[in-house]
């Protein structure tokens, strides 16, 4: 669905954006994450056709951005982080008006309009002037409007940003059904913990370039030093031997105790392997009451693999 191919953006001397290439497949949601200054709003801003690329190429369903640039923008939905609203128009008469612009014919645009309203919850307030309303119901209506012309990829730049927790959990409804109607999702966001929770792909840059690409999961299991386990013992005056005999496994490795006595390691095998190492540990005498493990967390991966920060 949206192909870029060593996509490259320079303003005067500075490269805003360097030699970027990755594609997404129909119906998926990529999370796109880097550093304030990385590139992420000037490459969606070129994927959306609203700035020329110095380098590169972008095809969205097979249509050359360069060659076809009235079809492709036929084919986009794009919610930028801040949008301008025509204060004295209602909502239905604002998505009345963007409906016309994209020339969605008479018998259709009822109905679409209609559609979107009820998809988005915003029927009952279609005739509630723009400027009156909440943050999150203008980014209701900052979504619909981008849904208006039925865009096949959707490109969000911080979608999320200012709203409040309900808010936040209603647009990822939203997001997730779109991408179960099919449409392609490109979505930005500094609340990494929310991407985690909808997006299948991820899209990690930094000064420019791609640092990694690909199912979230993977990106973890590769910058993973094994599984973290952390262990909890009844009795405080074995962690001193259980430590010794974990020192010995090959798999097991960085060992450390907290103040509370909690023993944390890191499992460098199959994780399915472990329930055998912790049957021989109960059978040894160890009182084990608490055994769970963890994964690097989106914020744990960012850091890794960039030198930036999310402020």
């Amino acid at each position: 669905m949206l192909r870029v191919e060593h996509l490259t953006k320079d303003f005067g001397p500075l490269r805003a954006v360097n030699d970027l290439s990755f594609e997404l497949q129909r119906g998926r949601i990529c999370g796109f994450v880097g550093p304030n200054g990385a590139g992420k709003t000037t490459t969606m801003r070129m994927i959306a056709t609203l700035e020329e690329p110095t380098a590169g190429t972008i095809s969205v369903n097979g249509m050359s951005l360069f060659d076809d640039p009235y079809r492709v923008r036929r084919s986009i939905g794009f919610m930028p982080d801040h949008y301008g609203v025509y204060p004295a128009l209602t909502c239905e008469d604002y998505l009345e008006f963007y409906a016309r612009a994209y020339e969605v014919p008479r018998g259709l645009r009822e109905s679409r309009i209609r559609n979107i309203m009820e998809f988005t919850g915003l029927e009952r307030i279609a005739a509630k002037p723009v400027e009156s309303l909440s943050k999150g119901m203008k980014q209701r209506l900052n979504l619909g409007r981008a849904l208006i012309n039925d865009p096949m990829l959707l490109i969000m730049d911080e979608p999320a940003a200012g709203l409040d927790p309900r808010a936040r959990v209603e647009l990822r409804f939203l997001v997730k059904s779109l991408a179960e109607r099919g449409k392609t999702i490109f979505i930005s966001s500094h609340i990494l913990t929310e991407l985690a929770e909808i997006c299948d792909h991820m899209l990690i840059i930094d000064h420019g370039r791609s640092v990694a690409f690909g199912r979230f999961e993977d990106i973890q299991k590769n910058l993973q030093e094994g599984t973290e386990i952390t262990l909890r013992l009844l009795h405080a005056d074995q962690v001193p031997r259980l430590e010794l005999q974990l020192s010995e496994r090959p798999h097991v490795q960085n060992i450390r105790v907290d103040p509370n006595g909690l023993l944390t390691f890191n499992f460098r095998d199959e994780l399915a392997r472990f329930p055998d190492l912790l049957r021989e540990l109960l059978n040894a005498g160890f009182s084990i009451v608490e055994c769970r493990h963890g994964a690097l967390s989106m914020e744990d991966v960012f850091l890794k693999i960039t030198e930036g920060s999310l402020t």
